[in-house]
């Protein structure tokens, strides 16, 4: 079952009725979600997709200078990218499993980007990958989703 199958169950609503869908880069840095985004209609075209232009980089480095996020290096914190694939008229979430793992963040994102349900898919890719996990496997304990999942599962 995809992500936005989850979603569905859980009762999130699919895209606002007339919100334009659109595509970006995020953060999740801390409990804070930081979205920089495009209506799908201005996206920019890279080959099979429709894309956000601004890279993640280009975008952290925005953050810092406001002082909303830590003076750190942009690949050290969970991010993603939502993309438009024009053949199949689909959009695709790639993202860090740090932030695929957490349905709130999950479905805010589907939400702030007025994203379709039926239409979205997700995935992972290494590039994506935060500074803590890509030193090791995926869901390794300093990953936000280990430490959540070891919580819940103390009381076993």
């Amino acid at each position: 079952m995809s992500k936005a199958e989850d979603a569905e169950k859980l009762g999130y609503v699919s895209a606002a009725p007339g919100a334009l869908p659109q595509v970006g880069i995020f953060y999740a840095v801390g409990e804070k979600l930081f979205i920089d985004s495009t209506p799908l209609s201005e996206a920019g075209d890279y080959g099979e997709h429709l894309v956000h232009e601004r890279s993640h980089d280009e975008y952290w480095l925005r953050l810092v200078k406001k002082g909303a996020v830590p003076r750190a290096g942009y690949e050290e914190f969970p991010r993603g990218r939502v993309a438009y694939r024009k053949e199949s008229g689909t959009f695709i979430v790639l993202a860090d499993v740090c932030i695929l793992g957490e349905e709130d963040v999950f479905n805010a994102i589907l939400s702030r980007l007025h994203l379709p349900i039926e239409e979205t898919e997700t995935g992972t890719i290494p590039i994506y990958r935060c500074y803590r996990c890509s030193r090791r496997p995926p869901l390794a304990d300093q990953c936000r989703l280990a430490r959540k999942e070891e919580t819940d599962n103390s009381g076993v």
